[in-house]
């Protein structure tokens, strides 16, 4: 149980990394190839970005605590994440008011630049609910079986552990 549970922290922070650092950037890349793109959707791509690599190091340490290490009990880590919560709540805020400037105000831009901005600034909103808030990802069969149980979303883990 505790090696299935190692295997499944380590796949979720070296997937979340790699998203931030690999996945989305690359795939933002590949798009700008084609289409003209712009601030709003770089802005939008930094904050899913962030948001992902504090996430990853959330598993990380989780992680290396199954081994032993006390990380996550420490109070700077603690005050890290609870910060990063507030930080990531204000940047959506900003994000929110970006959008207003892109669209109803002298943004100049894209359709594309628009689109894909708008679909980081969700996939940002959610990522933060998800790690903050509410679990929206249930990807194995215990969430799943406490989901039909008990017909509602699990508290965030992040939240869980350590009380934020």
């Amino acid at each position: 149980m505790q090696r299935r549970l190692k295997n499944r922290l380590t796949y979720l922070w070296t997937f979340e990394l790699a998203n931030a650092l690999l996945i989305f950037p690359g795939a933002y890349y590949s798009i700008s190839l084609n289409y003209r793109l712009g601030w709003f959707s770089l802005v939008s791509l930094g904050v899913v970005c962030a948001i992902l690599i504090v996430g990853a190091a959330f598993w990380f340490l989780k992680r290396r605590a199954l081994g032993g290490a006390d990380t996550l009990s420490r109070p700077s880590v603690w005050q890290f994440f609870r910060a990063c919560k507030i930080g990531f709540g204000v940047v959506l805020v900003v994000l929110l008011v970006l959008f207003g400037i892109r669209v109803f105000g002298q943004g100049t831009g894209s359709h594309a630049d628009l689109a894909l901005g708008i679909a980081l600034m969700l996939l940002a909103a959610l990522e933060y609910i998800n790690y903050y808030f509410v679990q929206l990802s249930y990807d194995n069969r215990a969430d799943l079986r406490y989901l039909f149980e008990h017909r509602r979303l699990k508290r965030a883990v992040m939240v869980r552990e350590l009380k934020i």
